[in-house]
């Protein structure tokens, strides 16, 4: 175990040292990575309605970032690998249920040209969402995904090319895998990183990775996990670092950050070999307990519970925490919301599942509302009640969170 840590404490000096981090873009919409291409292009991965593709931008202007039309193949796109220090970048692409396959594109005379293609493994994913990474001599794929004898939700496999097709995914066990989702791998050199989602927060972490043995994995204790924040999505190419970090303390934020020289710093960059702190998140004050507050005069009729929601969070496939525009969301109505109001949180469950499963679910969903309540709004001293149900309809409409005001 020393030994995998003092690999892991190295790996993280060479991000953090003499390199000053730079904040590449802030915006509202979710950003799902970033990517350096060449020394001087941005790949940015946003989700839209519907759907979620790549955008182009320069790395002194990525506020001007436009869909890249060529690699937009399918509904679902991502950068899963490539040499992108040299502009070659391979491409997931999805546009139905059993039409996933990568692209390998080369950006030539300003363009990106499409080369081969690879399939990816069949997988009875479980999970709303699948992550992938291909190595750059196009022989292992790391996935994230939710198949069986997972540890919790998604778990990291990796699954091996053997000239006609890929191998069943393997598990990779209790080193990476926790009862948490892991998510976003990445592989470089020796060691592979990935983020854990830890409720409404999720880390990066990084394993050692050498001659197949896989090493503890160690979250990083470095300027690319902001707390308190979604920090996933880590690159590194050449000798700069790229990552996103989401917060949604006020509303939907995402910025995208890098480690490593601009290849043109302005006049007032930060000196070579100087290293800047992370910016500083919104303080939210925590207290323990709540504030009973005793009402002095009588009540004749006891609180009764409004018969519509005041508010109504949608919950992704397989997912009981709400993501950030949820989240959002859930923050504005309890800013309105007077000092001691009482609520009744119901979650619910679809009709997917087991029925054993589908009620730990719809109780989840409650109780993760309920601590981020308790958590971030106790100032408040609001009163909480939870109630579950499972619905027999399926689909998103039924996959919910609703909150009932009590007057």
């Amino acid at each position: 175990m020393k030994k995998i840590v003092y690999t892991i404490g190295l790996m993280l000096g060479a991000i953090t040292i003499g390199q000053a981090q730079t904040k590449l873009l802030e915006t509202n919409d979710e950003m799902a990575g970033v990517a350096l291409v060449g020394e001087d292009m941005l790949l940015i991965t946003k989700k839209a309605e519907g759907g979620q593709y790549l955008y182009t931008a320069s790395l002194d202007e990525p506020e001007t970032a436009a869909r890249a039309t060529a690699l937009n193949a399918g509904q679902i796109n991502a950068i899963v690998g490539g040499n992108l220090a040299a502009g070659e970048v391979f491409v997931y692409h999805k546009s139905g249920r059993r039409t996933g396959k990568i692209s390998i594109y080369k950006w030539t005379n300003g363009e990106f040209v499409k080369g081969e293609e690879l399939p990816v493994p069949r997988l009875r994913n479980h999970s709303h969402n699948l992550g992938l990474f291909l190595t750059e001599d196009k022989r292992q794929l790391f996935i994230a995904a939710e198949l069986a004898g997972s540890e919790g939700y998604d778990d990291l496999y990796r699954s091996e090319w053997n000239g006609n097709n890929w191998s069943r995914p393997r598990n990779m066990g209790k080193q990476v895998n926790s009862k948490g989702a892991e998510f976003a791998p990445f592989v470089s050199n020796d060691s592979l990183f990935f983020s854990r989602q830890q409720g409404e927060t999720a880390y990066i972490y990084g394993a050692s990775l050498k001659n197949g043995e896989m090493g503890e994995a160690v979250r990083l204790q470095s300027v690319v996990n902001k707390k308190e924040a979604y920090n996933a999505y880590f690159r590194k190419s050449s000798d700069r670092t790229v990552w996103v970090s989401g917060t949604s303390q006020e509303q939907p934020r995402y910025i995208a950050y890098m480690l490593g020289k601009l290849p043109e710093p302005a006049a007032d960059a930060p000196l070579a070999g100087a290293v800047s702190e992370p910016p500083v998140a919104e303080k939210v004050t925590e207290q323990i307990g709540l504030n009973e507050v005793a009402d002095a005069s009588p009540v004749e009729t006891a609180p009764k519970r409004a018969v519509s929601p005041s508010l109504v969070l949608f919950n992704e496939f397989n997912r009981v925490h709400l993501n950030l525009n949820e989240l959002a969301g859930l923050s504005r109505f309890l800013r309105q919301q007077p000092d001691g109001t009482t609520f009744v949180i119901k979650g619910y469950s679809d009709g997917y599942g087991a029925p054993a499963a589908k009620q730990r679910v719809s109780d989840q969903r409650a109780q993760s509302v309920k601590a981020y309540i308790q958590r971030y709004f106790a100032a408040k001293s609001f009163k909480v009640e939870v109630e579950s149900e499972v619905l027999p309809d399926k689909g998103k409409a039924h996959r919910k969170t609703e909150l009932y005001l009590v007057q």
